[in-house]
């Protein structure tokens, strides 16, 4: 019971503070830090892959490209619409990008 009621805290804390990051990342696209406002826009597109079973450390892109190099059927159809909004060979790009620890690109 422990482990739920821990996992319980930590959706409220969740709660209170998506609300604040997506006000904070508005913010530092109008008037702050691009760099900032991206490396939210990423960690919400990771968060977004575990929703779906994906790596934590894994954009939802990347998931795609992999899959792609793959030959899942899905990331057939998810890719060309991911692609429509970032660009063409978005995801297969991602796929073959390493991904960055949090204290590179900075």
């Amino acid at each position: 019971m422990l482990p739920r009621l821990k996992m319980f805290f930590i959706w409220l804390l969740c709660l209170v503070v998506t609300p604040i990051m997506i006000i904070a990342m508005l913010a530092q696209t109008l008037f702050g830090s691009i760099l900032r406002a991206k490396s939210m826009a990423v960690s919400l597109d990771e968060c977004g892959n575990c929703l779906f079973g994906g790596d934590p450390q894994e954009t939802i892109s990347r998931r795609t490209g992999m899959a792609l190099i793959a030959g899942k059927r899905w990331a057939k159809i998810a890719a060309p619409f991911i692609d429509l909004l970032f660009g063409k060979g978005h995801c297969l790009a991602n796929a073959a990008a390493t991904p960055l620890s949090n204290n590179q690109g900075k």
